[in-house]
């Protein structure tokens, strides 16, 4: 296997071997979708569709989670581009397959990443969540509609309204993850063969067919209306993830992306975003005090 000259300093690096690109986040502790993450996953996208000798991609990360979600030190300043959704939009077009190994947990972005994969492989103990909430957020790069595209409205909703960890048996069950294996990293290389073998159209998550029910799908999203308490810090936020998956019922993708993007700014610039975040910062702070002093003693 022969490795990019260079990319071993970078947080995503690729190496070559019998035509597969296997891409590698290793960006610690969580690996965390950084700007130059970001820009690394975009490379290696393009790098994947522009080379004739490539045939697919592995998408893998080291460490004990997949991605975490979005880096915290980018909060609060201006959002560079590549935006996530771009990113997460480049992996899905990709003409050849992209097959996205789990070997720990895939929390908000860090799921969205794996949703824009063809195929997932995950190992057994891995754990997925849409945890944005918790800060007043909602998934924004294609999660409010790819989530329920793979496993209808209620479950996507429960996920989303909650931020719970769903477990990779669940997770598998409900659609999100296609594959569990002991070793997902060399079952992604038989996984993304096969794909290349059997010369069939990818499978792409904003083409799932979880939403052809739809009057089950309007009475999920109704149920979960209804239930939203009064007074809550996370209602706006669970109020727009409503409307998100509303729409991802009820329009196309490229619509109901549209209607996720304006509901992620409506947040973003919310009081009660802001809010959320300050909370979790000092938090934060709190829990690294608490480490400090008792390494001390």
């Amino acid at each position: 296997m022969s490795e990019t000259a260079g990319a071993a300093a970078l947080p995503v690096r690729w190496a070559v071997a019998d035509g597969l690109l296997e891409v590698t986040i290793d960006h610690p502790p969580v690996n965390a979708l950084s700007h130059a993450v970001r820009v690394g996953l975009m490379h290696a996208a393009e790098l994947l569709d522009s080379t004739a000798s490539l045939q697919a991609m592995i998408l893998r990360s080291t460490g004990p989670v997949f991605i975490g979600g979005a880096d915290i030190r980018e909060f609060g300043g201006p959002r560079l581009e590549p935006l996530l959704t771009a990113v997460c939009d480049r992996l899905e077009q990709c003409q050849k397959p992209v097959v996205a190994a789990l070997q720990g947990a895939a929390l908000g972005g860090g799921l969205e990443v794996a949703l824009a994969a063809h195929v997932r492989v995950a190992a057994p103990g891995v754990e997925v969540a849409f945890p944005e909430v918790l800060l007043g957020l909602l998934p924004g790069a294609g999660g409010t509609q790819r989530a329920p595209r793979l496993c209808g409205a209620a479950r996507a909703l429960a996920l989303m309204l909650t931020g719970t960890r769903l477990g990779a048996t669940a997770a598998q069950e409900a659609g999100l993850l296609d594959v569990l294996h002991d070793d997902p990293v060399s079952h992604a290389r038989v996984v993304a063969l096969q794909l290349i073998e059997s010369g069939a159209p990818l499978p792409r998550a904003r083409d799932g067919g979880a939403l052809c029910d739809r009057d089950a799908q309007r009475t999920a999203i109704a149920t979960a209306a209804a239930q939203l308490p009064d007074e809550d810090a996370y209602r706006l936020a669970r109020e727009q993830i409503i409307r998100c998956v509303r729409a991802a019922v009820e329009q196309p993708y490229a619509a109901g992306a549209a209607v996720e993007a304006e509901a992620f700014h409506t947040c973003l610039g919310s009081p009660q975003r802001e809010q959320l975040v300050n909370e979790f910062f000092a938090q934060r702070a709190a829990r690294k005090a608490v480490a400090r002093t008792a390494a001390d003693r």
